[in-house]
């Protein structure tokens, strides 16, 4: 017996248990036949085979060829994927795959397109084994939201504006604003999504007591229009359109000592738009999950056949942390599902290769326009030590790892970023001089 059977096998009733209780589960694997084995290296004619029939999952042991595809990983990663206190990238196969990838053990075998388009049934699969085996259950709090998310009056209201950009032509842009405090501060959000991110964070007493709170969706994206540059099937993001757009929004909704604060490829252009924070009127940076490059290594986004709209949120899941609530998991997916098309694909181009602020972050002023940046330790993406060592080159700069997050903290876990958010304001307002 393969070590992972040994694992797995004394549970896989009540992993079968939890597996078809779960509602997603059988949203997803509805009228859907497929078989896929879970399959450790050493020893894959000792695999375990998940059989999926119409809403029912099946666990058995056997050789891997009995499988249409599998997920293979070594023994001891499929420990480290099991294991009671995670660390990344084990919180997800995504992770696994594309960290550790092919040459380190991890792969996918067999059928790639199935393994695409039953991306969601694979991952339900694996996260309610894990639960299982810790005897640990999310379903009865699955759907709902927390005490505080549900507000009688929701503070954030919503306008749209039109701009006329060099980039993409004339755009009709949505943006959203909440609160009245002092601090101005603008939210950027990540890529393939839209600012309903923030309203956690644009809805919580205390940050709008504090700021007075803004985030657009950028053209293409959201709410936003299409510019009429832009081509349906064309889309593409670049740091000089990017930054742009964001100078724009500035100018024209008459922002005074703006704060920017976003994740993922908007930490990127945080750092990029403080380079440049005198002449966009930018008075601090809150980049996370930012540093000044990342390499063009991404295997898991060129998987063929799947739908991306199935496929693009199943894969930036991966990276949110393990003991991030389900309902703001859920909100990311469902966020990341709704999208143009290609827009996702378009704004990786900046994420991996369009942003590039080696020998350029140096030159930032951190009087002028304060740097503190924040990574969770769950990212797997742009890491806890990448975003420090880029904050090592900013003179003045700060860093803040953040415990239980992943790649979208300002969205996965809100309560739980928000004293790193208040630090963060704090060293802004306590560093910046005088103009």
């Amino acid at each position: 017996m393969s070590q992972l059977q040994d694992l797995l096998s004394p549970h896989f009733s009540t992993i079968e248990d939890h597996i078809d209780a779960d509602p997603d589960f059988r949203a997803s694997s509805a009228n859907v036949q497929c078989t896929f084995a879970l399959v450790s290296s050493d020893r894959p004619q000792e695999a375990v085979i998940v059989k999926i029939n119409n809403g029912h999952a099946a666990l058995s042991s056997g050789s891997a060829t009995k499988a249409t595809f599998g997920l293979q990983a070594k023994p001891e990663q499929w420990e480290a994927f099991f294991a009671t206190k995670l660390v990344r990238p084990f919180q997800s196969f995504w992770g696994m795959l594309r960290v550790i990838g092919k040459d380190g053990g991890v792969e996918v075998i067999g059928d790639q397109t199935e393994f695409g388009r039953n991306a969601r049934i694979w991952r339900i699969v694996l996260d309610r084994a894990r639960d299982a085996v810790h005897d640990k259950s999310v379903l009865s709090a699955l759907a709902e939201p927390p005490d505080d998310e549900v507000l009688e009056n929701d503070n954030v209201v919503g306008r749209y504006v039109w701009l006329d950009l060099k980039s993409c032509g004339k755009v009709k842009v949505f943006y959203e604003t909440s609160g009245t405090g002092k601090q101005t501060l603008l939210f950027l959000h990540t890529a393939g999504s839209d600012s309903r991110q923030y309203h956690s964070l644009m809805n919580n007493r205390k940050m709008r007591e504090r700021c007075s709170m803004m985030a657009f969706d950028l053209p293409a994206h959201g709410r936003s229009s299409l510019g009429s540059k832009q081509s349906p099937q064309g889309y593409s993001l670049d740091e000089e359109g990017y930054v742009e757009v964001i100078g724009a929004v500035i100018k024209r909704l008459e922002l005074r000592d703006v704060i920017v604060c976003g994740a993922s490829m908007a930490g990127h252009v945080c750092l990029a738009a403080a380079i440049q924070a005198r002449e966009l009127g930018i008075r601090g940076s809150i980049p996370c999950e930012g540093c000044e490059h990342l390499p063009f290594t991404q295997p898991i986004y060129e998987i063929g056949g799947a739908d991306t709209s199935l496929l693009d949120p199943e894969r930036v899941c991966g990276m949110c942390s393990s003991t991030s609530p389900e309902y703001y998991k859920r909100q990311i997916w469902w966020q990341y599902s709704s999208q143009g098309y290609g827009v996702f694909s378009g704004d990786l181009k900046f994420y991996f290769r369009g942003w590039d602020g080696r020998g350029r972050v140096e030159k930032i002023d951190t009087g002028y326009c304060p740097v503190y940046m924040l990574t969770g330790e769950y990212d797997y993406s742009c890491t806890v030590e990448a975003s420090n060592e880029t904050a090592e080159k900013i003179s003045g700069a700060k860093f803040e790892a953040m415990e239980g997050l992943g790649h979208f903290p300002l969205t996965e876990n809100p309560k739980q970023v928000l004293p790193y958010l208040m630090r963060a304001l704090d060293h802004i307002e306590q560093t910046r001089r005088d103009k």
